[in-house]
């Protein structure tokens, strides 16, 4: 397969902005031509846990906090109006609010964090192939998911629902604000369950389900391609010339893999955060119902991915570090304790210690656990599509000894790019690259 290069086209002195709206701040990025970064800034983003299962953010915010992004941006690093070339968005995915007939939020959004429509949930599965929303969109239909919580807000706020004349996401409502257009990419759109990756358009059968109309969805356009231009008002604000393309994007995520180059057959982005994130890049849709692994559509032009995640991990070696004394220099031994790190469900645990036993070797064997997890999960895709290259981000690149122990365990080709990042670099390659 020929190797990709999504910077061929790149004018050195062109730059653009693009911006990582993520669930807990947004991110706003100037890049060069040849995507290096030239200065970044960010502001947070409220979240609100209103009651039991529900957790929720005001879309106003998501304009607000990349507004003030976007100053900071310009205020530490300036520019002319006419050096801006274009604009990339990556955001998070699967949260949305309703819209009015006036493109108002009739509530605050429902994140992905959210687990109100659980029983609606179990009541749209009821009954059906156990495979049946996964085989559409890639997804299991579980609390989070936006057709049951379009559901829910139709049994529990009804006057909302009668209300609603749009069902906008991150993407496509910062895409609004922006151009006065709602548009999404595939990545985005598949992280709403409402999206038939196999398609590649809305399906009309879960929107039926979900009681919404095709009218009420944001139009989908390709990754990089350009949906619409900035106004004079928002052009003025944001210190840009008037009509200045703005990129469809993606999810971050997506964004990331092609941020950090992992858009190849056979390369896997891990990027390790409170969670450890996987996405593997394959030539064609991949699919292994029942085992975690989400498949989709890929912000790499003609490419598709299958992510999946191993929770209980970055956040379990954050709790040791803070609760434990350890010697992060101290060079691993081989030790015999054993790390259960299941610890957010109360079933963790730490097995053959002695009085010896030190909290560096308990460090040691959690994060010798979470590797071993790491490769029986790349084990489980290798027979469709074989991971060749691991590109490790994130925190736990910092740890002195993990990414020994990942090329020992994993058996793999571990590359760890120098990009801090990598959502915003992929968005911003997206903006260069637009058509």
């Amino acid at each position: 397969m020929p190797k990709r290069n999504l910077l061929c086209q790149v004018h050195n002195s062109e730059m653009v902005i693009s911006f990582d709206s993520g669930t807990t701040n947004t991110k706003a990025f100037l890049f060069n031509g040849n995507g290096g970064m030239v200065a970044s800034s960010s502001h947070p983003t409220p979240t609100y846990h209103r009651g039991p299962g529900m957790v929720e953010q005001n879309a106003e915010d998501w304009w607000k906090s990349m507004s003030i992004a976007a100053e900071k941006l310009y205020s530490g690093h300036g520019w002319s109006p006419g050096e801006i070339e274009a604009i990339g968005i990556s955001s998070q995915g699967g949260t949305f609010v309703p819209l009015g007939m006036k493109n108002e939020p009739l509530r605050p959004a429902v994140t992905w964090l959210d687990n109100r429509g659980e029983s609606e949930a179990e009541k749209i599965s009821s009954g059906r192939d156990p495979d049946f929303f996964y085989r559409k969109t890639g997804h299991y239909i579980k609390g989070w998911s936006p057709p049951a919580a379009i559901r829910w807000i139709a049994q529990n706020e009804p006057s909302v629902r009668n209300s609603t004349a749009r069902i906008s996401f991150v993407a496509d409502y910062l895409n609004y604000m922006l151009t006065g257009r709602f548009f999404i990419d595939p990545t985005s759109a598949q992280m709403s369950c409402l999206y038939n990756i196999r398609t590649g358009t809305w399906d009309s059968e879960i929107m039926d389900i979900s009681g919404i109309g095709e009218n009420s969805l944001p139009c989908l356009l390709g990754s990089n391609t350009v949906g619409g231009a900035t106004g004079r008002e928002v052009s003025e604000m944001l210190h840009l010339r008037e009509g200045t393309p703005v990129v469809s994007g993606g999810h971050d995520q997506y964004c990331a893999s092609i941020g950090v180059g992992a858009d190849e057959k056979g390369d896997c982005l891990l990027s390790c955060g409170t969670a450890w994130v996987l996405l593997i890049t394959s030539d064609r849709l991949l699919c292994l119902p029942g085992k975690g692994w989400t498949p989709g559509r890929h912000t790499a032009e003609g490419m598709f991915g299958l992510m999946a995640s191993i929770g209980n991990s970055g956040i379990i070696l954050e709790w040791m570090r803070n609760n434990l004394k350890i010697d992060r220099s101290e060079k691993p031994s081989e030790t015999r304790v054993v790390v259960v790190p299941d610890f957010s469900r109360g079933a963790g645990s730490v097995s053959n210690i002695s009085l010896s036993t030190t909290g560096t070797e308990i460090y040691r064997a959690a994060m010798e656990s979470l590797v071993y997890r790491l490769k029986k999960r790349l084990e489980e895709v290798d027979a469709e599509n074989p991971v060749k290259r691991l590109f490790m981000v994130g925190g736990a690149t910092r740890e002195p000894f993990l990414p020994d122990m990942v090329r020992k365990i994993t058996k793999r080709d571990l590359l760890m790019p120098d990009i801090t990042e990598a959502a915003g670099r992929g968005a911003a390659i997206l903006a260069i690259n637009r058509k």
